[in-house]
């Protein structure tokens, strides 16, 4: 049996109405994804200016001259950043997170770090750049 067509202008309430509600819903879906670009966007941005903050922040709390002490030592500025980050007790994971890269990618740099600084692991490149930032001057 064949169902009338409704009249020019008729409307079925509740169809009409769950096609608003359609809508509005694809409206807020739509909301929500660009948000969470402009989310990732912001994220990534601080990620980008965090160590640059965070290795003057240490340089002033241990007396300057941390930037001109990674450079005598060799640092590139990405193992200038992960030593800077280590300094404020940062796990690997944490350090990664921090600076946009991989964990694996955090250990590989702190064992470039290691090397030019002539130390064996984390806490003697803690010590050794302590040593260094407090006026003991050890020369790399």
């Amino acid at each position: 049996m064949a169902h009338p067509s409704p009249e020019p202008g008729a409307h079925d309430g509740d169809g009409a109405q769950r096609g608003e509600v359609l809508v509005l819903l694809l409206r807020v879906i739509d909301s929500l994804a660009a948000l969470e670009r402009a989310h990732e966007q912001v994220v990534h941005e601080l990620r980008r200016l965090h160590p640059a903050i965070e290795r003057d922040a240490v340089g002033e709390q241990v007396g300057g001259g941390f930037t001109d002490w990674c450079r005598a030592s060799g640092l590139t500025e990405r193992e200038s950043q992960t030593l800077a980050a280590l300094l404020t007790g940062a796990t690997n994971r944490k350090i990664g997170r921090d600076l946009g890269v991989t964990e694996r990618t955090v250990k590989n740099t702190l064992h470039s770090v290691y090397v030019k600084l002539g130390v064996s692991g984390r806490s003697e490149a803690i010590s050794r750049t302590m040593a260094h930032m407090v006026g003991r001057k050890i020369v790399p």
